[in-house]
């Protein structure tokens, strides 16, 4: 992760990356996909801490799974 941008920053830019990918987001993060839908559309502008860093060990971990 770019230690210059916010952990949220790092979740939205990964939820606009996987856009397509949500419901398997939803599935494997064990956040709700209508959650992931309010995050990435906008319409949740302050999710939580808990969800936004279940979100973030998620996508660090399918990150590091890859490299």
């Amino acid at each position: 992760m770019d230690a210059s941008i916010s952990i949220f920053d790092y979740v939205l830019n990964n939820l606009e990356r996987h856009k397509g990918q949500l419901p398997r987001v939803a599935d494997e993060s064990g956040v709700p996909y209508r959650t992931l839908q309010k995050i990435a559309s906008g319409e949740t502008k302050d999710p939580g801490v808990a969800v936004v860093q279940t979100l973030h060990d998620y996508f660090r971990e399918k990150e590091q799974a890859a490299a």
